[in-house]
């Protein structure tokens, strides 16, 4: 066994896992001139938000769709460190279809928040004004519960709370469902109130800027090449293909990292971003029982997604996504014309249960078909080729309760700090709980308080009123 040794006179950090929360902690220590080794299993950075290359086409296609929000201030943040802010692109106009032969654009209007929505959401034609008129209602609800009252409804499901707030079958389905689904990786009947009532209260009441929705212009890969070059142009390193096997406790602090080819790494602080199954796999038994964070790491629950990879001869769709109101499909994104002039489209089903165990090509099927019921261009040529990614553990499942068991950043054992988007960020399972929590993990590394590196937008001096004249009414 080898020992890689350490210069003690300086604060040495090691971050587990290479995914956002990682790349966070990694990126904020490194420019803080703090030496980082960032340990990663596989060859590229970005872990569930990465790209790969399609061995058929050696096309570099990403695993699944990810997109970010006007409100994901850490999340832009590091794009910035990065360097690749460039590579974004924002959509102020929010596109949504039915069946029924509506097309119905979420924009902004210049009225300020939390009405700055409103006047799209009164021209949807798929619902009715007695939807419409309910979700209105539901909406000034939240608005009264801030961010405090909505901590009251975490250990219930958001269904439940619709319920109690007058929201018919049709509203659920046809508005509540659509936005939370993709945005929780899970159903009104199975998320927490609170997780939902965030959504909604931060992306869509907050600040007329939150709802923007980013796609990353490039292979999502492309977003995190620059932060290995970030980390060692800072005197750090990043180990690829390296596993961790086991944390290391002498019953008072971690004392090592031992990786899978039986190398150990020491350091003065550890981070782990790993996934919550994987931590619970690699620390030591001593250090379950020692450290109160660990009690709840059993308790987490896998919410999957499927990432549809489409393609057209010849182009189907003009605009640059859809979303699908009334359809197992629910999103795709168009991401531009091939070489030979094919048509790329990448579809999405979040909170997949249902469709996880179905073959590939079941799967590529019933997508066609939806798409070809919205698109008659799709119907008349059909589908040139297809690829499916399943992400079985995508996010964890935001079911009520869970709150409770996310772990927080700091612990009994002084020198290891966790991050995830699985832990208590104050942010669902999103990439911008992913980039707080790495944030959260490197401030308290280097003994600052954890929090995150960029604070939230500001409220709206209306919604901010009505909050304070009104609520909290739970």
């Amino acid at each position: 066994m080898s020992v890689i040794e350490q210069n003690l006179t300086e604060r040495q950090v090691v971050v587990l896992g290479g995914g956002l929360a990682g790349i966070a902690a990694a990126v904020r220590l490194a420019q803080e001139h703090v030496p980082v080794t960032l340990v990663e299993t596989s060859r590229r950075l970005g872990g569930r938000a990465t790209s790969h290359v399609d061995k058929t086409t050696g096309q570099r296609v990403d695993n699944c769709q990810h997109v970010l929000l006007g409100c994901c201030t850490n999340l832009i943040d590091l794009y910035r460190r990065l360097g690749v802010a460039g590579k974004i692109n924002w959509a102020d106009v929010l596109h949504f279809y039915d069946k029924q032969g509506h097309h119905d654009q979420m924009v902004a209007s210049d009225l300020p928040a939390p009405l700055h929505l409103s006047e799209s959401l009164m021209r949807f034609g798929t619902l009715t004004l007695s939807q419409k008129m309910q979700i209105a209602r539901a909406m000034l609800a939240m608005m009264r519960l801030g961010p405090e009252g909505r901590e009251s409804f975490a250990d219930i499901t958001f269904e439940q709370w619709l319920r109690e707030h007058g929201q018919s079958d049709q509203a659920i389905q046809r508005f509540w469902e659509v936005i939370v689904v993709s945005a929780l990786n899970q159903t009104p009947r199975r998320c927490s109130a609170a997780y939902a009532m965030q959504v909604f209260q931060e992306g869509f009441l907050a600040h007329r800027e939150a709802y923007r929705m980013g796609t990353a212009a490039v292979p999502l890969g492309e977003l995190y090449d620059t932060a290995e070059h970030v980390i060692e142009n800072s005197g750090g390193r990043v180990m690829h293909g390296a596993s961790v096997k086991r944390i290391m406790y002498d019953g008072k602090s971690v004392t090592g990292v031992q990786l899978a080819d039986q190398q150990t790494l020491t350091a003065d602080a550890y981070i782990s971003a790993l996934p919550f199954d994987r931590l619970d796999k690699a620390a030591d038994e001593s250090l379950h029982e020692a450290d109160e964070r660990f009690v709840g790491v059993k308790q987490f629950e896998h919410s999957p997604i499927l990432g549809i990879h489409m393609w057209y001869a010849k182009p189907v769709l003009d605009g640059p996504h859809m979303i699908f109101v009334d359809s197992p499909l629910q999103w795709v994104f168009n991401k531009g014309l091939d070489a030979d002039g094919s048509q790329y489209l990448h579809g999405v089903i979040s909170a997949a249960d249902v469709w996880i165990d179905h073959s590939a090509e079941d799967i590529l099927a019933m997508a066609h078909r939806e798409l070809s019921a919205y698109l008659p261009a799709a119907e008349a040529q059909g589908l040139a080729r297809g690829k499916v990614i399943k992400e079985k553990r995508a996010t964890f499942n935001p079911a009520p309760g869970v709150d409770a068991h996310r772990p927080t950043t700091c612990g009994a054992v002084g020198n290891l700090f966790l991050a995830g988007d699985w832990t208590a960020t104050g942010w669902p399972a999103t990439m911008e709980g992913a980039a707080r929590s790495g944030y959260m993990a490197a401030a308290a590394a280097m003994g600052r308080p954890a929090v995150p590196a960029v604070a939230d937008l500001p409220t709206a001096p209306l919604v901010s009123w009505v909050n304070r004249l009104f609520g909290p009414r739970v």
